[in-house]
């Protein structure tokens, strides 16, 4: 069995200590070997009332030992623990802990259990101000967050903290303890149970619920189409629909994957070797020259959705106008090169499809950017937190970019495009299996009198693309399997609104820009977007 590695991490006088001491106490504990490495010494101690024969105790500072791959893998062979228990340095970067399991000799002996990081609420905006990107590097990367040192008349400064931390991360479980050290006293006992990484409560969660039944599906599908191989004729099932169902779903897939692929890695490239900085140089801070730059930068910088906002963000910071960088942002995901190859693929015979999609693209993206310009801010949009704010990008994450080589640079790029490719392929694989259910299961006679009505259609086209979220590089494959059904304008509100809003955009920009700009926003590119396709469906008749 391979032993379970949970590495705790926080500054000095964060609690780390404290709550190893209550997690060694944990019941679920009993008949566990259990390994705890200390990379630092703090003013508390490890209790004396924990020690026991199946704990062991090594402080790699007192044995003057630097944990490496071979020093890890010398202790799991020596000790043969169940669980190890990390005491991490609160100052060194956590990915250093981490290429620990880079080498494929360790991961065949242990995994990594939960990386937890403690969070002093007295000293946060301190550490904040002042070590920022450790403490960023600590949370984004946490699985469980505990806030430590919780005491009375704190809510609205707890408030705050969160919203910090969320914006930082967030997957991760928060929890609240009143964990002690020397300033607070030590009853009541510090209760972490409900913290603790080895806690057996059950627990589910809705997203849980959907990936199960996602997985539930999958099995099925694939059952079918084994007994649809093997031409199974002992079972009496009309597999008509379904035959119909998979021609279409692993159509689009097979089309749209490739074009995702490339698309993820070209945003990789961009994002890995050319700065933030880069791209803010080369838009001018004034109008006129700033809208054209911010209308075709999308060809020369392919930057991935993910990054898109951050990207907007920087450029506000930097002096772009407002207006200039919201253009960028709107048009970027839809003069991408690969979006523009995968729309003319998409689209074989139709090349006026592609044509559109960029020219009104851009109209809209520019009336969006004058309206901002004619209409605009009398406060500042950004919020005061924005320096904070990254994406979730295994990039965004690694504080230690700038001074890594050109080899490293090139493992994050994969990484950054294999992360990004799964993150956006799960969208992708929803919206092919909802219209490839919409296509076989319902009935077109259903949708006729929908379908006939453009404005009604081209609203329900649109608020499509918003739902699915789909990435801008392969959504023309599920926009034409709808060619049959609706008209030219409603197939382009789904091309041209779903890449400048989608679920994805929007929790970000609340994360970045205030509330009030940001439902103006889209307020102003639903209706300049509803106004021009519409425009053109009557262009088209």
């Amino acid at each position: 069995m391979k032993t379970r590695v949970d590495i705790i991490t926080g500054f000095l006088n964060s609690g780390k200590t404290t709550y190893i001491n209550e997690l060694l106490q944990d019941k679920n504990l009993l008949g566990d070997k259990m390994v705890v490495i200390q990379c630092e010494n703090g003013e508390i101690g490890i209790e004396s009332t924990v020690f026991k024969d199946d704990i062991v105790f090594i402080n790699i500072l007192e044995d003057q030992k630097c944990l490496d791959a071979n020093y890890f893998e010398g202790i799991i062979e020596k000790y043969f623990p169940d669980k190890i228990i990390i005491e991490y340095n609160g100052m060194i970067e956590i990915e250093k802990v981490l290429t620990l399991f880079e080498k494929h000799s360790v991961r065949k002996k242990c995994f990594i259990g939960n990386i937890v990081c403690l969070v002093d609420a007295l000293t946060f905006e301190v550490y904040m101000n002042n070590l920022g990107n450790i403490l960023r590097n600590q949370i984004t990367l946490a699985d469980r967050i505990v806030l430590n040192k919780i005491t009375d008349n704190q809510e609205e400064k707890l408030k705050k903290l969160e919203k910090s931390i969320r914006e930082m991360n967030r997957k991760a479980d928060i929890f609240k303890v009143a964990l002690y050290d020397d300033k607070f006293v030590k009853n009541p006992k510090p209760d972490v149970e409900a913290a603790s990484i080895y806690s057996s409560n059950f627990s589910v969660k809705l997203s849980d619920i959907f990936l199960s039944m996602f997985f539930m599906f999958a099995i099925a599908y694939l059952i079918f189409s084994v007994i649809r191989a093997v031409k199974v004729n002992a079972i009496d099932i009309a597999f008509s629909g379904l035959k119909a169902f998979n021609m279409i779903f692993i159509g689009m897939l097979i089309q749209a994957f490739p074009f995702m692929l490339v698309g993820m890695f070209v945003s990789s490239i961009i994002q890995v070797f050319i700065s933030n900085e880069t791209i803010v140089k080369i838009f001018p801070t004034k109008f006129g020259l700033g809208f054209l730059t911010a209308m075709f930068g999308g060809i020369l910088f392919p930057i991935c959705e993910c990054a898109i906002v951050p990207v907007t963000v920087r450029l506000v910071k930097k002096g772009v106008a407002l207006p200039v960088a919201v253009t960028f942002m709107l048009s970027a995901p839809i003069i991408n090169p690969i979006v523009i190859a995968s729309t003319l693929y998409a689209f074989p015979g139709r090349p006026e499809i592609a044509f559109y999609r960029i020219y009104f693209g851009l109209i809209i993206a520019l009336a969006v950017g004058l309206t901002l310009m004619f209409f605009p801010e009398t406060k500042t949009a950004l919020l005061d937190e924005t320096g904070k704010i990254t994406c979730d990008c295994i990039y965004c994450n690694m504080e230690a970019k700038r001074k890594q080589g050109i080899g490293e640079k090139i493992r994050i790029m994969f990484l950054h495009a294999g992360e990004e490719f799964f993150s956006a392929g799960k969208y992708l694989v929803l919206g092919i299996f909802l219209t490839s259910f919409i296509q076989t299961i319902v009935p077109k006679d259903i949708f006729s009198e929908l379908w006939a009505r453009d404005g009604l259609a081209l609203v329900v086209m649109m608020a499509t693309a918003f739902l699915f979220s789909v990435c801008s590089t392969s959504d023309a494959f599920i926009a034409r399997s709808f060619w049959d059904r609706v008209s030219t304008g409603p197939i382009m509100g789904f091309l041209i609104f779903g890449p400048m809003m989608d679920i994805k955009n929007l929790i970000m920009l609340f994360s970045s820009f205030r509330k009030t700009f940001v439902i103006k926003l889209v307020l102003v590119i639903t209706i300049l977007s509803f106004v021009s396709l519409y425009f053109l469906t009557f262009l088209l008749m």
